[in-house]
C-alpha cells in the first residue's frame, strides 16, 4: 500500500481525528493543523501529497488559503470541506485549482475517491 503525506486544515479537532482514524491508522501521516497561516508555513518547509481545507474558518476562509496555496506550492492537490458548502464556493474552488470539494459529514469511501481523484492513489 501507498502511505501518503496529508495535510488537513480545519478548526474542528475533530476532522483531524476523523482523518487519523480513516487515514493515519493505515500508516499514513497525517498532519492536523486549525489555523490556516501555520498551514501555509508547514507548506512552505514540508512536502505534502495532498491537502484538505476547510471552507469556513475564523481566521482566514478556506477559498482565501486555497488561493495562497497554489502560489506557494502550485503543485498540491487540494480538496474543499464543508458543513455548509453553497454551489458558488464549489465554483470558486474549482476555478481556483481543487481537485474537488466533500461534504461534511463524509465517509470513508468519499475520502478514498477524492484521494484517487486528486493524486490516483488508492489507499
Amino acid at each position: 500500500m501507498n502511505k501518503i503525506k496529508v495535510l488537513i486544515v480545519d478548526d474542528k479537532r475533530i476532522i483531524g481525528d476523523l482523518f487519523n482514524f480513516a487515514l493515519g491508522d493505515h500508516g499514513h501521516h497525517i498532519t492536523f493543523v486549525n489555523n490556516p497561516l501555520e498551514a501555509l508555513d508547514l507548506v512552505r518547509r514540508e512536502q505534502f501529497d495532498i491537502a484538505f481545507l476547510d471552507i469556513i474558518m475564523p481566521q482566514k476562509d478556506g477559498i482565501s488559503l486555497l488561493k495562497e496555496l497554489k502560489v506557494v506550492a502550485p503543485q498540491l492537490p487540494v480538496v474543499m470541506m464543508s458543513g455548509f458548502m453553497v454551489e458558488e464556493q464549489r465554483q470558486r474552488a474549482r476555478a481556483l485549482g481543487a481537485v474537488t470539494c466533500l461534504n461534511k459529514p463524509f465517509e470513508r469511501e468519499e475520502l478514498q475517491e477524492a484521494i484517487k481523484a486528486a493524486i490516483g492513489i488508492e489507499i
